[in-house]
């Protein structure tokens, strides 16, 4: 235990939370994060009492139902966050420049873009968050349906636990987005394997998804409580 603890310890070192080589990232996203205060005053809430570790990497998944939502999520989650992207968002130009510098990597889904996935591992390694949408595209209807087993792999090889989380803009009163965390799912705790078989991981997959609906109901059921949300239309 104490072999891992100091493991962990040296990757959080190795990347500290306030150093030069991240002011080219940093300040972009603290006045993106300003705008996005102001524009979308989001609501955070967390599924219980167990809030996730505040140092180690892990993989931040949610759900994508607006362009906004990689901005509400990097200003509301109290760590320094990095994204995953598909090359189409990537763009061209200076687009793709831009993007890189604000911490996004870029993966090619068409094909199986190892460098891509190294560094997003790497990224974990270090003791990052890294956010991405599981389900591979834009739902504007923010339902949570089929998820990618990228994210599951990924997780694997960063040894870093998946954070669930349900981000939903303009439903609250006065257009306010919401935000619900929810617990973090080591994957360990559920497969012991050295390397996980195919079932395995389409498993964990399922479970990653019931993380999320979790995430979900709870966020609309919190609402109701505090008499914010009297009905949910999707």
């Amino acid at each position: 235990m104490k072999e891992k603890d100091t493991e962990k310890q040296k990757q959080i070192k190795k990347d500290p939370a306030v150093h030069i080589r991240f002011l080219a990232m940093d300040i972009p996203r603290f006045f993106a994060g300003m705008t996005a205060r102001l524009l979308y005053r989001p609501r955070m809430m967390y599924l219980s009492d167990k809030r996730p570790d505040k140092h180690g990497g892990a993989l931040v998944i949610a759900n994508h139902s607006s362009f906004s939502d990689p901005v509400i999520l990097g200003t509301m989650l109290p760590r320094r966050i990095f994204y995953l992207a598909g090359e189409l968002a990537m763009g061209k130009g200076l687009k793709p420049i831009l993007l890189k510098g604000c911490g996004c990597i870029g993966i090619d889904r068409n094909i199986s873009d190892i460098e891509g996935i190294k560094k997003a591992v790497a990224i974990m390694k270090r003791g990052h968050y890294l956010l991405m949408f599981p389900q591979g595209e834009l739902k504007r209807d923010g339902e949570i349906k089929e998820l990618k087993s990228g994210a599951i792999l990924m997780a694997w090889q960063a040894g870093v636990p998946i954070l669930p989380v349900y981000v939903r803009k303009g439903i609250v009163r006065h257009n306010r987005a919401a935000v619900m965390v929810g617990e973090e799912l080591n994957l360990r705790d559920y497969c012991t394997k050295a390397m996980p078989s195919m079932k395995d991981i389409t498993e964990l997959t399922d479970l990653a998804a019931l993380k999320m609906h979790a995430c979900e109901k709870a966020c609309f059921d919190r609402l109701r409580q505090k008499g914010i949300l009297k009905e949910v239309v999707k």
